[in-house]
């Protein structure tokens, strides 16, 4: 999944002369890319030539800009310095090679296709504070095996993990004020589902995990919930659907 950008590529141009020359970022051998200043929007897209990116110390950056990255099929890992906050729409979207992305402590926000089809990345780690989860944040991320979430997460946006083929388990936050639709809609490998929530979670428009047609997703996938909350998730529309609802031990 890629966004076609042909009215941006000459501000994609002169924003990366801009930024290379006054904003301190500098290229090392076409592989390894060195940031020590803010970043620009639309700065590194369809650059083909970085594998890694590296973030000097005390370089104060708070946000990653919307497609500062999209489409850098080469690029393998990405160690996101502390006191970054937001990552922002379709930042490392169709970033294809990338294997490693680490969180800082800091981040509250992973916007809205973030990572889409990031088909390499096969774990992350969801930092203590983390807040939002943009819609289709990490869809597509077809090697991806396990997603467990903070407990700080409010909210879930839809299909934020969709279409990712090799996810097996997943914890949702036990906090969250509103899980949007379909959140592992087309998980074929999805078996094991932990929601810690002894108050139901709502869903957005009163929708579902899976797409309520999908039969086989709601029996092969067992969700755990608190004992204590059993008979409620059982009663609940939109979490009776699945087959197998057991408490968490």
């Amino acid at each position: 999944m890629r966004m076609k950008l042909p009215n941006y590529r000459w501000r994609c141009f002169f924003t990366f002369l801009f930024c290379l020359f006054f904003n301190g970022l500098t290229v090392a051998s076409d592989v390894s890319l060195r940031v020590t200043d803010n970043l620009c929007e639309l700065q590194f897209v369809d650059r083909e030539d970085i594998v890694e990116v590296v973030f000097a110390d005390g370089c104060g950056i708070v946000e990653i800009p919307d497609y500062a990255f999209l489409g850098c099929s080469r690029l393998r890992k990405v160690v996101l310095p502390n006191g970054i906050k937001k990552i922002g729409f379709q930042a490392f979207c169709g970033c294809s090679s990338l294997e490693s992305v680490v969180f800082p402590s800091s981040l509250e926000d992973i916007g809205s296709n973030a990572f889409v089809n990031c088909s390499a990345l096969d774990s992350v780690s969801f930092p203590d504070g983390l807040k939002h989860i943009g819609h289709n944040a990490f869809s597509f991320c077809v090697s991806l095996r396990d997603v467990w979430l903070p407990d700080s997460l409010r909210e879930i946006e839809s299909y934020a993990f969709s279409d990712c083929d090799s996810l097996l388990s997943a914890r949702l936050p036990a906090n969250s004020s509103m899980l949007g639709e379909l959140i592992f809609n087309c998980c074929p490998a999805l078996e094991l589902l932990i929601e810690p929530s002894a108050d139901v979670p709502p869903f957005d428009c009163g929708s579902f995990i899976f797409d309520p047609i999908d039969s086989a997703a709601y029996e092969r996938c067992i969700l755990k919930v608190p004992a204590t909350s059993l008979i409620h998730y059982r009663n609940s529309p939109s979490w009776s659907l699945f087959k197998t609802i057991q408490p968490i031990k």
